[in-house]
């Protein structure tokens, strides 16, 4: 038999294909291809990893005749698309779609693709038996229509086949039917007895759930119980310190009651008396009891009134009502990982502590060349593929730092914020560093335990975990806005830890390592993002130029938060490299995120 239609065309499709349909950077087919101005494509991806590993910025040089070209918007999926390519890509493998020819085997085109009526040819419409059909114009044909179907020479080359040969094709997939069917019963049958399990053990899940809850208000009851008896007991002391010294002083009162007694009785016998001498002494001991102090005090001063004063705690039970014992949300037992992207990001390590100390937080300078980590001892700098980090604070500065916890990099001003907790609870304070070590000047003081901190423009964003609040000062120090309520008086953070403001001043918050809040640059709180992944530990978060929050998750890896909230899960990455992600930096451009680790590594994704 002749070669069909598909083998003819074949050729010149794979000759155009490899001549004008192949990126000169990946030496594949394109995808999503992108025209420079040059005239020269490239497929997006390829022309993006290109300019992120040469850490580009609103320019590129074509890579293949080197024309210098501007990024619009310095996004490189803004470049125009090239639709001459995306056309024959489209005609190339829609041709190559129709030029294969059905098959006997293709259950589909014998049983469903038939164009011919019930009883009547497909040529000729005769209500005539059928003796053969025709895979390729998927029609039924009478005897003579099959002859003239053979004879034709644009049909000719079809290979027809005949009734009993597409009938023993249909018995053929007949058991193939049944063992799909089978398998599909299977399918329901095991997943019917798994939701009826799960239907049985749920009243058992929630019995244990509700007994972990009142094991929790059973232990916040106990230190209620024990903080009563501890005020009750003082109570009681007091009681007995009082008693006592009040009965001490009713004897003392007592005896000098006593001793003026005898002075009043002295004042009398002088009245009576004649005698001079015995007056004179009488008067002397008369003069020296009124010049006892004792007794001065007493006559004047009287007793103090002493009693005790109980308040309640914040003179109402509203604080009270907003303490939280706990948080539910609801995990799978066998979580599927919501990855976001068809292929791994690509991750490599830059840098590591000798310590081996976990990262709280990452500064990156404006060409990724230098790295300032806290890690709640130190501030230390280094350079990428360093493994010995030095002290970022000059030995020549007139302050150092305690327990310091975030770090914040400002470009317009070249200066290093901190944020420490300091030595004891409430002697937290924000200070700023010239870039080189040097101290410039102290922020703001009596933090009770400030933890994240974040730059945008003239403002400076600090969260403080016990305060259960987020600061916005001026670089001056001044309190602008406090976020810790919403208007009903509900607390909005349970523990906030970590914070980044996006470039239209969008922001968010780490809270508590439980959930993400993303706030607007009105502080509107906008959306609330959890993971169903069992054991999720949220610590830093980075707030993309696009709008996308990245959420580094100790237990998973990186999650990802889109701008409009509709696509959220984790990020691909190789979790035998990325371990523990714990703090988050980015240059300005936002090719690439950096990633520091509890393990004290420094990778580069992108």
């Amino acid at each position: 038999m002749a070669s069909s239609s598909g083998d003819n065309l074949g050729l010149p499709l794979q000759e155009l294909s490899n001549q004008f349909l192949i990126c000169p950077l990946c030496l594949e087919q394109f995808k999503s291809p992108k025209v420079l101005p040059c005239q020269h494509t490239f497929c997006l991806e390829c022309i993006r990893s290109y300019v992120v590993a040469r850490g580009l910025d609103n320019t590129i040089p074509c890579p293949l005749c080197k024309e210098i070209a501007n990024i619009p918007n310095n996004d490189v999926s803004k470049f125009k698309n090239n639709f001459m390519i995306v056309s024959l890509l489209q005609f190339v493998e829609n041709t190559a779609t129709k030029a294969e020819s059905p098959t006997a085997n293709n259950l589909d085109i014998v049983l469903n693709n038939s164009q011919a009526s019930e009883d009547g040819c497909g040529a000729c419409g005769e209500t005539t038996p059928m003796t053969s059909f025709c895979p390729v114009c998927l029609l039924w044909l009478c005897s003579i229509c099959t002859k003239a179907h053979l004879r034709l020479p644009a049909t000719a080359q079809h290979e027809l086949m005949s009734s009993k040969q597409v009938d023993a094709r249909c018995k053929a997939m007949v058991s193939k039917g049944e063992k799909a069917l089978s398998d599909i019963q299977t399918s329901n049958n095991e997943m019917y007895e798994a939701l009826v399990t799960q239907q049985s053990q749920l009243p058992e899940n929630i019995r244990a759930l509700k007994e972990r809850i009142d094991a929790a208000a059973a232990q916040a009851m106990k230190v209620i119980t024990e903080k009563s008896t501890e005020l009750t007991q003082q109570a009681d002391q007091f009681l007995q310190d009082q008693t006592e010294l009040l009965s001490q002083r009713g004897r003392e009162i007592l005896k000098s009651k006593g001793e003026l007694d005898g002075i009043e009785d002295l004042l009398k016998s002088v009245k009576v008396s004649d005698d001079g001498f015995k007056n004179q002494k009488a008067i002397k001991k008369v003069e020296e009891y009124l010049n006892k102090s004792q007794f001065s005090n007493s006559s004047e001063a009287g007793l103090s009134s002493l009693s005790l004063a109980f308040s309640a705690y914040g003179n109402n039970l509203a604080d009270l009502k907003n303490l939280e014992i706990g948080q539910m949300r609801v995990v799978s037992e066998k979580p599927k990982h919501v990855f976001l992207m068809d292929r791994s990001v690509n991750i490599r390590k830059n840098a590591s502590l000798v310590e081996r100390d976990y990262i709280s937080s990452l500064a990156i300078s404006k060409f990724a060349d230098k790295y300032v980590v806290a890690n709640n001892q130190d501030v230390m700098v280094f350079k990428p593929d360093s493994r010995i980090p030095k002290p970022f604070l000059s030995p020549l500065s007139d302050r150092n730092v305690t327990k310091p916890w975030g770090i914040a990099y400002s470009e317009e001003d070249r200066r290093i914020y901190i944020s420490q907790s300091g030595p004891y609870e409430g002697d937290g304070s924000i200070v700023s560093y010239t870039h080189d070590g040097y101290f410039h000047s102290q922020i703001a003081s009596g933090l009770t335990l400030p933890r994240g901190i974040a730059i945008h423009k003239s403002y400076i964003f600090v969260c403080d975990q016990i305060d259960k609040c987020v600061y916005i000062f001026t670089n001056a120090g001044r309190v602008i806005r406090v976020l810790k309520k919403t208007p009903d008086g509900k607390c909005i953070f349970n523990g906030p830890m970590f914070i980044s403001v996006g470039k239209s001043g969008i922001f968010a918050v780490s809270d508590n390592c439980t959930s993400v809040k993303v706030f607007d640059k009105d502080c509107n709180l906008k959306h609330t993002y959890t993971s169903s992944l069992p054991e999720s530990q949220f610590w830093d978060v980075h707030v993309m130029p696009s709008g996308a929050v990245v959420v580094c998750d100790w237990k998973h890896g990186l999650h990802k938060i889109s701008p409009e909230f509709d696509n959220n899960g984790l990020i691909t990455t190789d979790g035998s490299v990325l371990r523990e992600p714990s703090a988050l930096a980015a240059l300005e451009s936002g090719t690439s995120i950096y990633v520091g680790t509890c393990g004290g590594d420094i990778y580069s994704a992108i």
